[in-house]
């Protein structure tokens, strides 16, 4: 979607309208993001930063949208073979166009800086990134109703809803690890209500990881399905 401001036609179903502040571009979260289409980013229409954490098969990405201050950069940091260091890093300079590779980007980016950044971002903990804030610690806050929990397979989904609207959806986490292919944790934040509108985030899928070998993947998921499993009671 590229749009500034747009405002959809929710409340004709009872819903606030909903509010996107993209300027351009657009984020497939199943699309791994190399150097070839980190321009294919969003870039908002206002000036919020975001964060990202992708992780498919052994490549994982950390992304940076840095907008709230000085110049507009989009920073990529990748690990390639899912040992927890970083194999590559780019910056993309929104204004000039140009893109600039990191220069042995492993003594920039530390094996403990990067899994730093995976950790606040999945946390929602704002550090060396500014991630979206509902991570990890409210996902917890909704496993407290064993109602917002559902069994998969090889893992849960856990849903949090709308207080305004009655079975409105509005954030989703799911995790799972099937032992043999990696492990799946994804957060989705559809939209946040403010005033008389839904506002949706620039990036409502901040975290995708698909059959991740990510040595932090596999003990993140490990981690919240011994906790979502202690809070089920269904069947």
């Amino acid at each position: 979607m590229a749009c500034a401001a747009f405002i959809d036609a929710g409340a004709q179903s009872g819903r606030k309208p909903l509010q996107n502040n993209i300027a351009s571009g657009k984020y497939i979260h199943n699309d791994l993001v190399a150097m070839f289409n980190i321009k294919q980013l969003p870039v908002p229409a206002t000036n919020d930063d975001y964060a990202i954490f992708q992780s498919i098969g052994k490549v994982s990405n950390i992304i940076i949208g840095k907008f709230k201050t000085g110049a507009r950069q989009v920073v990529l940091v990748t690990d390639n073979d899912a040992d927890g260091k970083v194999d590559f890093a780019c910056t993309w300079n929104v204004e000039s166009g140009a893109i600039d590779v990191t220069p042995k980007p492993e003594t920039v980016y530390s094996e403990v800086q990067f899994r730093q950044m995976k950790d606040e971002i999945v946390s929602g903990k704002s550090g060396l990134a500014s991630p979206n804030p509902e991570g990890i610690e409210y996902m917890r806050i909704l496993l407290q109703r064993p109602s917002n929990i559902i069994k998969m397979r090889n893992g849960f989904r856990v849903s949090g809803y709308d207080p305004d609207v009655a079975g409105l959806e509005r954030v989703n986490y799911f995790f799972s690890d099937n032992g043999v292919h990696g492990s799946d944790l994804a957060f989705e934040v559809k939209y946040n209500n403010m005033g008389q509108v839904r506002v949706s985030p620039i990036i409502t899928i901040w975290v995708y990881c698909k059959d991740s070998y990510d040595p932090f993947v596999i003990e993140t998921v490990k981690k919240l399905n011994a906790e979502a499993g202690a809070r089920f009671f269904g069947k």
